[in-house]
């Protein structure tokens, strides 16, 4: 797959993927006075994959029908936020013209954004810190990437 992006354009997606790596960085670690209404127990770490994401689905819809909404929105975020990392990362460095290379700078980003979440726990920072976040936000660039290589195959 060759990157078709003429020269002059090339600044300009380097500024719109740095503005959504910024992005990116204000969802995930920034706490906002929302942090604390995000989750139902917003001080969780979860290191066993996939755990907590079946365990929330898995919930009585009847006893807690407040958490399958949250379950469906929180999966389906995590992939949405890393697709354009997907789509972007390709367009913008010649160097991720293949899907390892993409998945890779995405689980590698995702992972530092967890331990930082991490770490900012012990400054008062009550963001959940979760392995499926990372699973699932790989999957979304992943899922961008393959977006990218139809558009890009077909254009």
């Amino acid at each position: 797959m060759e990157n078709s992006v003429p020269s002059s354009r090339r600044p300009l997606l380097i500024i719109i993927f740095a503005a959504y790596l910024g992005l990116v960085a204000c969802i995930t670690i920034l706490p906002t006075r929302l942090s604390t209404f995000r989750l139902p127990n917003s001080n969780h770490v979860n290191l066993i994959p996939l755990d907590y994401s079946f365990r929330c689905f898995l919930q009585d819809r009847n006893a807690h029908h407040h958490l399958t909404a949250f379950c469906l929105r929180n999966t389906i975020g995590n992939l949405v936020l890393f697709m354009p990392l997907g789509i972007l990362l390709p367009i913008a460095s010649p160097r991720f013209q293949r899907l390892r290379r993409v998945m890779l700078f995405a689980l590698s980003l995702s992972l530092s954004i967890e331990l930082i979440q991490f770490v900012l726990r012990f400054f008062g920072n009550l963001r959940a810190v979760d392995i499926d976040d990372v699973i699932l936000n790989t999957f979304g660039a992943a899922i961008g990437f393959a977006i990218y290589s139809l558009l890009t195959r077909n254009g």
